[in-house]
């Protein structure tokens, strides 16, 4: 024990005698192992831990799909599904479904502020495992039509709404102009879904649970607690039985491909961020190694340097053991500290990092400690020891002390086991920089071709925001469509605004309707499950403030009225789908079985309503907003201003003009998609950086070990030229191996990376050429210190070192 508490004091003396090797080696360190614990806190909140969960191991989503239908791949489920999944206990041990819901909280002579939450059955907290602190969950007789209205708060709201009274269990609040009864105040690890600010019951008329007819009105999500020992194949054989019994029953299922199935609820929520973040993770990992290398390579240098010193202690009766040690120690009190440093630099960037990601993302993240946090951070330092002591460690064990000691320490020429280390270390940090380079660059590159497609729709100074009108005041569509009516006016009186278009569903939203429709005089075969295509209602401005051209026809006008003939329009999608060798506006399209004809009065530019890059095919069409009109739309402002918090203030003061008990959230421009891109740019940028700091290293430890044979070469009438070309030549070497190895990698580990590309090719040469291109420069630049250094010799003083 003794022993090693001296050779630890040993290496922290050795560390403070050197403190410019120390600080960057602490640096250095630190970027690597922050990097890591900041992506890693992304992927624990959003991938292994979903924020607002206490408790997601064993939880499904219940999801239903229509094989024959490109956008109906994975939708929620009706009553009778979600009834259906809880005939089974030995699968589900709790079942429970929901829909969101927002609310318009009005507090005593105050604004209506909006408040998001969700309608949930009785069971959603069970299902869950979590408790109130406060009051009581949902009871059975909460969950039914005419029952009292009750609520339970989530802790945040609580705290920040109410401070946090301790006497609010029965206390009536004003959500959309009826009172509800706080029952509740839910624990605050629990938000869900979407940070939840408050629950209802969602009282769906029990009949609806078994009615056929609600079959396939796919409209609540449902989750479900599988029984402890029961797997998710399980979960799936016992939903494809149901599938099959209706199936057996309905014509309809069996044509269409409807089917259900379980997903793990983590699985659901991180959706497509799955990817993506494992490849960061995967790249700042690759940064970290580039780190260690560069410090290892600092360390065989300063091995080097203390070979005779070490060689004297080995004949004082120090064992090679103990000398190999040392540099361990070192490693592990600078990862130490780079631990400290990284964790207070992933703290403080990584709400930073936020203002590139996207929503889902700035949503889950939870950039505070916990164990599992802390577990990684410890399991990357780990690494980070054995990766920086691991080579000197090594060196030492293979030095000839007994010759060194002959020498006198004398540094006229250097190991070449240490070069050779040194060597293969940069040659490694290298070729982890080119595949970085080359992956951010891919990216880059198939960003820009998603954004060289047409949207379909003009985003520039659009502004976005949404209104819900609750039911219990605008019960009646004449009354939904009056206030729209007078918003929109309203609205256009907007110092600024050009155009003002109301619709029920923007692009990228993701919350686009798909519906069934009828065509006038069409026989469906036997096995075609019919024509469907995303539905919008819409305002008459709606495709001018979008920037949306009607290419045939007419858009709909202020004549479209309630009381006159309904009427409808098509994307160019539809037409060709559904009509493709026919005048389209001498068509007509039915939502209700043929009951009412809408004649087809123009037909728009096809757009995008999700992924731009996304290969889904099925066509809108559009119903005016006053001839079918909806409690919740969304407001599109074309504005010369495109600062939505310059305009919410104008937009919130003309919705209250209509009725000052209505709320407008929701407020943002149509953003685009970069969080990936950059991030991967920032870290292949920071390893280009740490591969160049790791040359220059290299480079000018080799010139400062051949000082004397400079100076030899220089007395022999070697050129100052020759000199400075040698020296570049063996960095051009190091990084030619370096590119080469780097391509490989890439284009066998590039795989993972392929699913992520548009419109480029993972064998891009272009891209690989830029690269290589890149990393030259570095190369030269780092190169060309030493290179200086070298010619600057005095081939008198060189001969005189000893």
């Amino acid at each position: 024990m003794g022993g090693s508490m001296q050779e630890l004091r040993f290496a922290l003396r050795l560390l403070v005698k050197s403190p410019g090797f120390t600080i960057a080696a602490v640096i250095t360190l630190a970027l690597g192992i922050g990097a890591n614990v900041a992506v890693f806190s992304v992927m624990n909140a959003v991938l292994l831990n979903p924020t607002g969960i206490p408790h997601p191991d064993g939880l499904v989503a219940l999801r239903a799909k229509y094989t024959a239908m490109a956008d109906l791949q994975n939708i929620s489920v009706s009553a009778p599904d979600f009834e259906d999944s809880l005939e089974s206990r030995k699968i589900f041990q709790s079942a429970a479904a929901m829909q969101p819901g927002s609310f318009n909280y009005t507090a005593e002579n105050a604004r209506p502020e909006r408040l998001v939450g969700a309608r949930v059955t009785s069971e959603w907290f069970d299902v869950f495992q979590t408790r109130p602190v406060l009051g009581r969950a949902f009871r059975p007789e909460d969950d039914v039509p005419g029952a009292n209205n009750v609520i339970v708060l989530s802790n945040k709201t609580w705290q920040t709404r109410f401070g946090g009274d301790q006497n609010i269990i029965g206390r009536k609040l004003d959500l959309n102009g009826q009172m509800f009864e706080v029952v509740g105040i839910m624990s605050a690890d629990f938000n869900w879904p979407n940070e939840a600010q408050l629950w209802t019951p969602l009282a769906q008329p029990p009949e609806r649970y078994h009615d056929e007819n609600y079959r396939f009105n796919e409209n609540l999500f449902a989750v479900a607690r599988l029984q402890p020992g029961t797997t998710l194949a399980q979960a799936n054989g016992f939903e494809n039985s149901l599938s099959q019994a209706v199936k057996a029953k309905v014509g309809f299922a069996q044509n269409a491909g409807w089917g259900m199935f379980a997903v793990p609820l983590r699985e659901f929520i991180s959706g497509d961020l799955r990817k993506p973040l494992s490849i960061l993770l995967a790249a700042v990992l690759l940064v970290l190694m580039i780190a260690c290398a560069n410090i290892a390579g600092l360390q065989l240098a300063r091995a080097t340097d203390h070979q005779h010193e070490n060689s004297v202690r080995m004949a004082l009766g120090a064992s090679r053991a103990r000398l190999m040690v040392q540099p361990l120690l070192q490693s592990l009190l600078l990862a130490i500290v780079g631990l400290g440093v990284g964790i207070l630099f992933a703290v403080f960037v990584t709400p930073s990092l936020l203002y590139l990601a996207p929503v889902a993302i700035a949503r889950s993240i939870d950039v505070h400690l916990n164990q599992r946090i802390l577990l990684f951070a410890s399991a990357v330092s780990v690494i980070a020891v054995l990766l920086c002591g691991s080579a000197p460690a090594l060196y030492v064990a293979g030095s000839q002390f007994i010759s060194s000691l002959r020498e006198g320490g004398r540094s006229g020429t250097s190991s070449r086991s240490s070069n050779r280390m040194r060597s293969a270390l940069v040659i490694a940090e290298i070729t982890v920089a080119v595949f970085l380079l080359v992956c951010s660059g891919l990216l880059f590159e198939s960003l820009e071709a998603v954004e060289r497609l047409s949207t379909g729709f003009d985003p520039q100074g659009v502004i976005t925001a949404t209104v819900a009108l609750p039911r219990a005041n605008y019960d009646k569509p004449e009354k939904q469509g009056a206030f729209w009516q007078a918003a929109e006016q309203n609205l256009k009186n907007i110092p600024g605004v050009t155009a003002v278009g109301l619709v029920s569903d923007l692009p990228f939203g993701g919350n686009q309707g798909s519906a069934s429709f009828s065509i006038k005089g069409q026989v469906l075969a036997p096995n075609n499950p019919g024509p469907h295509g995303h539905i919008s209602m819409i305002s008459p401005d709606y495709f001018q403030a979008m920037g949306i051209p009607v290419v045939r026809g007419r858009a709909f006008t202020d004549s479209d009225r309630m009381n006159t003939q309904q009427v409808a329009m098509i994307d160019e999608t539809l037409a060709r789908q559904y009509w493709p060798d026919k005048d389209v506006l001498n068509q007509y399209l039915s939502m209700d079985n043929g009951k009412t004809w809408l004649p087809i009065v123009g037909v728009v530019k096809h757009i995008k309503i999700s992924a731009l890059d996304s290969e889904a095919n099925e066509g809108f069409y559009f119903l005016p907003v006053a001839q079918q009109a909806n409690d919740a739309m969304s407001l599109v402002l074309k504005s010369r201003n495109s600062h939505p918090e310059s305009l919410k203030t104008a937009m919130e003061a003309a919705i209250a003009a209509v009725d000052p008990r209505q709320a407008v959230f929701d407020v943002k421009t149509m953003e685009e998609r970069v969080f990936v891109v950059v991030l991967l740019g920032i870290f292949a940028g920071l390893s280009l950086f740490l591969a160049a700091l790791g040359l220059y290293a290299v480079i000018t430890y080799l010139v400062r070990m051949r000082v004397r044979e400079i100076g030899i070469r220089m007395a022999l009438g070697a050129q100052r030229g020759q000199i400075a070309a040698m020296v570049l030549r063996h960095g051009v070497n190091l990084a030619l191996a370096g590119c080469v190895l780097g391509l490989i990698v890439t284009f066998s580990a590039g795989q993972a990376l392929r699913s992520m590309l548009y419109g480029v090719s993972l064998y891009n040469p272009v891209t690989a050429l830029g690269a290589c291109v890149v990393l030259a420069a570095l190369v030269l630049l780092a190169s060309y210190l030493p290179a200086r250094r070298a010619i600057s010799i005095d081939p008198v003083e060189a001969l005189r070192e000893d």
